[in-house]
């Protein structure tokens, strides 16, 4: 008897070790859920999230008279800041407030650059610290707030007609607050806007939508 106790316990120990390795091992696994990358039971480190929002937006037309704006080529050298509200991924109902400058380039195309979001919203954005890089800041009610940055090339804008103007391009997550402290990623930008009301009032508030769909690290 006592050669066989110690026959099976030869053979069930290390079966009992194996199972308990494997399964150490497969939490340790990265997986995918939602289109999400969720941490490993080992890290504690930034990860890459899927990152969407839509906004409502509201903004004004502000031209650079001082710096050659000029009524015949109206879409060019002027400011655009503006505000909304909206959702985005991981913080839920948000606000926007941004700031674009279009410049006419030599192909013809108008593109916006970035420009400081605290140029017109200094007041608003207090809190969140925000540095002068930073051209658009989401931001939600619990002290989270996300900052964006266009992308070095500019972004495509054009007039589709006389009441829509769209754009379309690349958008660079620089930082944020919160839980989004030292956040990266890159998004690509939609959106348009409808200037039709320039026309009778250069003060209009115009009215228009954008959206993001990227990813965020953080």
């Amino acid at each position: 008897m006592k050669k066989i106790t110690i026959w099976l316990a030869s053979f069930v120990l290390p079966a009992i070790l194996l199972t308990l390795v494997s399964c150490q091992k497969e939490r340790e696994y990265i997986s995918l859920n939602n289109d999400e990358q969720t941490v490993t039971t080992a890290s504690r480190g930034p990860v890459i999230r899927g990152y969407r929002d839509s906004f409502e937006i509201w903004l004004n037309f502000k031209p650079n008279i001082p710096g050659g704006w000029n009524p015949a080529n109206p879409n060019s050298l002027v400011w655009w800041p503006g505000y909304g509200n909206g959702n985005a991924t991981h913080m839920g109902n948000v606000s926007i407030y941004f700031n674009q400058y279009t410049v006419r380039q030599p192909s013809g195309g108008v593109y916006m650059f970035s420009r400081p979001v605290t140029m017109f919203f200094g007041t608003q954005l207090q809190a969140y610290n925000v540095p002068p890089e930073v051209s658009a800041v989401e931001y939600d009610d619990k002290g989270n707030s996300v900052w964006f940055q266009n992308d070095p090339a500019g972004i495509p804008s054009s007039t589709a007609s006389p009441t829509k103007i769209i754009f379309s391009g690349t958008m660079h997550i620089i930082g944020g607050t919160g839980k989004f402290t030292g956040a990266t990623g890159e998004t690509t930008l939609n959106g348009y806007f409808n200037p039709a009301p320039l026309t009778s009032n250069p003060n209009a508030l115009l009215e228009g939508s954008l959206w993001n769909n990227g990813w965020i690290r953080y």
